[in-house]
């Protein structure tokens, strides 16, 4: 099934906690939790680099969201994640777990369309489960601890060119990334802006601002509320980390290779603990469409 793409949107995460209450996240409309230190002044050099980036961002973007795509790879997904844990010792900081963790494995041919008319469609077929070959057209994302969808189309939210007035970028380093030499973008949003879509890091090829990757900030989404509520009962701090990796690229359109989310809380003393982590990777990409000179049909 296809659909028109919504003005403002861009990749959905759910989070459905395994034990205790962790709630639905997706992008956050409200943005109460987008506030960062101070920004450093930047060299006229460097904000003459950021113009330049970010305008080369947009461009792509646009290209991106008017570009008939046709496509279909793997998508090879394993996750795992506690069944059950118990209250943080106050005192050391620590989580006792039961020690049992469930592990899954999928295996699914990916497909997205989006066609002339500007409709948008993912489609999957599940072909193995648990190590376990099968063949389950239209099947539905199986995964416990969250939800995603088009991680294809993530950077429109935030490099967009309707979106970028929204946000404050600040270069603060290069470095490498997917073997490309990349400047690393900060993006929060501005004072008295309420986003209604994820936000975070981008790493952008430093030639041409292709995208190589964004680490996206988990307290833009949605109900975070609840990642903090599970911190609370463990006396310790949220610290997600959410990734996004675009390896691939057909003519000019990036596509992505990897999306990976743990689920971690810090703690006092230096302690730490993953309640749970889902590792997607794509590859095996074969090409039916890639068209980025397009006018929609009305």
């Amino acid at each position: 099934m296809v659909r028109r793409p919504q003005k403002a949107w861009i990749l959905v995460s759910i989070f459905c906690a395994a034990v205790g209450t962790v709630g639905a996240l997706s992008p956050n409309r409200y943005g109460e939790h987008g506030v960062a230190a101070p920004f450093m002044r930047l060299s006229n050099q460097n904000e003459g680099n950021l113009s330049t980036l970010l305008g080369q961002a947009a461009d792509y973007c646009d290209t991106l969201s008017r570009a008939v795509l046709d496509f279909v790879c793997r998508e090879n997904i394993e996750e795992w994640f506690y069944t059950k844990w118990e209250k943080v010792n106050m005192l050391a900081g620590s989580v006792f777990t039961d020690g049992r963790i469930e592990r899954y494995e999928y295996l699914y041919d990916y497909q997205l369309v989006h066609d002339r008319a500007g409709h948008l469609g993912e489609n999957r077929t599940l072909i193995k489960e648990q190590g376990k070959n099968t063949e389950i057209s239209n099947a539905p994302l199986k995964t416990h601890i969250f939800k995603y969808a088009y991680v294809i189309r993530g950077p429109l939210g935030l490099l967009g060119r309707d979106r970028q007035a929204d946000f404050t970028y600040k270069i603060v380093r290069e470095e490498k990334a997917i073997g490309e030499t990349a400047v690393v973008i900060e993006a929060v949003p501005k004072a008295g802006v309420h986003p209604d879509y994820l936000f975070g890091t981008i790493w952008l090829r430093k030639k041409d601002a292709g995208i190589l990757k964004i680490q996206w900030n988990p307290a833009s989404m949605e109900n975070y509320a609840g990642v903090e509520n599970v911190g609370r009962l463990l006396n310790m701090k949220p610290d997600v980390l959410m990734t996004s990796e675009y390896a691939f690229e057909k003519n000019g359109i990036r596509f992505p290779s990897r999306y990976n989310i743990k689920e971690r809380y810090l703690g006092k003393l230096g302690r730490s603990f993953q309640r749970s982590e889902t590792d997607v990777t794509y590859d095996q990409y074969k090409f039916f469409s890639v068209e980025t000179d397009v006018i929609y049909s009305k």
